[in-house]
């Protein structure tokens, strides 16, 4: 009798056991993945993406808890992660200027002609150093930058047909210098509003008219005053995805190779929903009575306009010398 329990208890526990679920499985390791982007938006979509796919592909080694904008802005998680308090960040390309200054070039208006030659750019061999040294110098790794942000249009009270039209025109644009620099010098009367204070603006007359990007316009509905969307499609810019380097060659080679893949799979859910996103927001916003307007003209006359500006910056140290040069060259690629 003694040994039939004996046996009932261990067949009870091998049973328990094997009715537990593989996810109670403690796992290797606990990362943190974060973007800027408010909850819902395309940053944060993908950021979520990645947490859920990276647990799939290591089998449950690998929590992630993800976070939007609560744990800080684009500059204070990108530092969170060089610091090894967060691991992994994803984010516009343009913050990244502020880790090497020759991506101040990616935020120069008409600079690129379009997301083809910003990828060819940061492909190239000037490419490839610029991330090198941010990993050497910063101690974060880049692992993905391919996935494109929605370009960056114009949105005015009145139609602008020309750059005639922008003279004085009562324009908010961020707190980027060089933003700022383009709109100063094609003429606008610049103001300093946030993002969230935009509608606000437009409604009392403190704005006439405000530059972002496309799919971000919808969410804050400053079409409703400015009803004018110039497909201006000025910056191009693409979602950078990083780690802390230190926590990543702390990896066994396996992980690391599953974090590289699944970065770059995220870089390309993140360009779908985008893309996807975008044709939904236009025909939303011109269902409630706003005006997509495509003007090649316009664009010229900008892009002619600003074309000294981009050696004048380069003059100013904004970047290396002969990274104009370079990127045109690239444009006939």
């Amino acid at each position: 009798m003694k040994k039939q329990r004996i046996w009932l208890a261990i067949f009870a526990v091998l049973v328990l056991a094997l009715a537990l679920p593989a996810q109670a499985k403690r796992p290797e390791y606990s990362i943190s993945a974060g973007t800027n982007g408010a909850i819902g938006t395309e940053e944060h979509q993908a950021v979520e993406y990645f947490g859920r796919r990276l647990t799939e592909e290591t089998g449950g080694r690998i929590h992630v808890d993800c976070f939007s904008m609560e744990i800080g802005d684009a500059m204070a998680q990108i530092e969170s992660v060089m610091s090894g308090t967060q691991e992994i960040y994803m984010g516009d390309l343009t913050w990244f200027a502020n880790l090497n200054k020759n991506l101040n070039i990616a935020g120069l208006a008409f600079m690129f002609r379009d997301e083809d030659h910003l990828l060819r750019f940061l492909d190239s061999e000037v490419g490839q150093k610029i991330w090198e040294d941010i990993r050497v110098r910063h101690g974060v790794r880049v692992l993905d930058y391919k996935g494109m942000r929605a370009p960056r249009v114009t949105l005015s009270k009145r139609p602008l047909n020309s750059l005639a039209d922008l003279q004085g025109l009562k324009m908010r644009v961020p707190e980027i210098p060089i933003y700022m620099r383009v709109w100063d010098y094609l003429g606008a009367a610049t103001h300093r509003v946030t993002w969230g204070e935009m509608y606000l603006g437009l409604t009392g007359g403190l704005l006439e008219a405000h530059e972002g990007p496309l799919d971000g316009c919808l969410a804050i509905r400053t079409y409703e005053q400015a009803p004018y969307i110039h497909r201006t499609d000025h910056i191009y810019a693409s979602e950078v995805i990083i780690v802390n380097e230190d926590f990543f060659l702390s990896l066994p080679a396996d992980l690391q190779e599953v974090f590289v893949r699944v970065a770059q799979e995220t870089g390309e859910y993140y360009d779908r929903i985008v893309k996807a996103n975008m044709e939904t927001a236009m025909e939303i916003m011109e269902s409630e009575g706003a005006t997509v307007i495509w003007n090649e003209d316009l664009r010229e006359e900008l892009r002619q306009k600003l074309a000294p500006l981009g050696p004048q910056l380069e003059k100013e140290g904004y970047w290396d010398p002969g990274l104009c040069d370079y990127v045109n060259q690239l444009a006939e690629e």
